[in-house]
């Protein structure tokens, strides 16, 4: 019976280390090397070998009545034929399998939470690997990106990072002089990046990591963050330069009565969705669909719209894509989903605090990166994957916590 455990122990790890270095490569193909399709058939190999190593205890209704969503979305819409729904779905579904809480067993529970802690430290190297851009400030042709594919990659991923490298100096496993220079680089990295979105996730996020670790002690919470918003005070002339990518996003968005249209080039991507939603209320418009697209001057930071007839798809936000896309009856499972995500974590927290801790913090990030950024049923991006497996772990360390 042991060797049995050890053997399902090892297997997870495996599979589990051949999966996050393919969902990684997503975000550093630039830099490496791009699987290209290659990438669909290591996730339909790891579908397979984990499906057929479980034994099924229970499978997660709300992402049934997402599934269902979806296919309805698809059934009752004429959706031109260049934005391929089917095929869009098929992935969504091949993904969301591996990734998300759909299948759940004792294999899947071990597995999700090999792939969520293997990934993130994985995530760390990434940014590692970016040190030597930060300081020779070494550009791209999108802003600084560091050693990813994109700014817009770096971002979320600094700003993941900063929670992983939180958990990992409570954890004591590693010197905490490294971890203070790693959280330093990953910081400077994420203002780099110059996501506004990533940024206000992050302070969110890691508000909420102190709050539920100090729980039962309110007064330690309120010293920590007093300390941090004095350090940060004190320190601003060391980081501040390094907003500079920000600034501009601002600058080149003041309105006409002079105020900063945070939002950007947003507002019409989120006006259509919600023009959308209202056409259809209940099924949404059709997985995967949506009309406008942006462009963006590189040289003054201007923003115009389109229409676009090619299949490309920018929601602008994956609550409103939900919303738009499949209506109240996809949207609500997405949004039941992330609450009993959460919930779960609150639950894992009187077996694992820190873990608990961690998991649900990196679900508030994602809630706030998710306001901004369409990445919820896109299958084939690296974010897309990062917001499922996060919902993944918190069941599977929900399950594992209390024996189910």
């Amino acid at each position: 019976m042991k060797n049995n455990i050890l053997k399902n122990i090892n297997t997870c790890t495996i599979i589990a280390l051949i999966t996050a270095l393919a969902v990684v490569n997503q975000a550093v193909a630039l830099q490496t090397f791009d699987l290209g399709n290659i990438y669909y058939a290591i996730l339909i190999f790891v579908l397979l070998v984990t499906f057929f190593q479980s034994t099924i205890t229970r499978i997660s209704m709300t992402m049934a009545i997402l599934y269902i969503a979806c296919i309805l979305s698809i059934l009752l819409n004429d959706i031109p034929i260049v934005y391929q729904p089917w095929m869009r779905f098929v992935l969504f579904v091949i993904v969301t399998i591996v990734a998300s809480p759909f299948i759940q067993s004792d294999f899947y529970d071990k597995f999700r939470v090999s792939l969520f802690k293997a990934i993130h430290l994985l995530l760390i190297f990434v940014i590692i690997l970016s040190i030597p851009f930060i300081i020779t400030g070494e550009r791209g042709l999108v802003g600084f990106s560091g050693f990813t594919n994109h700014s817009m990659l770096l971002a979320p991923i600094s700003a993941i990072t900063l929670i992983t490298l939180l958990y990992q100096l409570y954890l004591g496993k590693y010197n905490k002089i490294f971890i203070y220079i790693l959280i330093t680089f990953t910081f400077i990295a994420l203002l780099l990046a110059a996501s506004r979105v990533s940024l206000a996730g992050a302070i969110v996020a890691i508000m909420y990591f102190f709050y539920r670790l100090y729980s039962n002690n309110k007064r330690k919470f309120g010293t920590i963050a007093i300390s941090l918003i004095t350090i940060m005070t004190i320190t601003y002339p060391l980081w501040g330069s390094y907003m500079e990518g920000i600034e501009k996003k601002n600058e080149a968005q003041i309105t006409e009565s002079g105020e900063i249209n945070y939002s950007g080039s947003r507002d019409i991507l989120w006006g259509q969705r919600i023009r959308e939603f209202k056409e259809s209320p209940l099924v949404g418009v059709g997985f995967g669909y949506a009309e406008y697209v942006t462009d963006i001057n590189e040289r003054t930071g201007k923003i115009t719209y389109k229409k676009t007839e090619t299949g490309v798809v920018e929601p602008g936000s994956s609550w409103l894509a939900a919303l738009s896309m499949t209506g109240l009856l996809g949207f609500s499972a997405l949004l039941i989903l992330w609450l009993k995500s959460l919930q779960q974590c609150w639950k894992v927290e009187k077996q694992d605090k820190l873990f608990g801790v961690y998991v649900g913090s990196c679900l508030i990030f994602w809630a706030v990166h998710m306001i901004a950024e369409g990445q919820i049923f896109a299958a084939g991006s690296f974010l897309f994957f990062m917001v499922w497996i996060t919902f993944g772990a918190a069941y599977s360390a929900y399950n594992i916590a209390y024996h189910r």
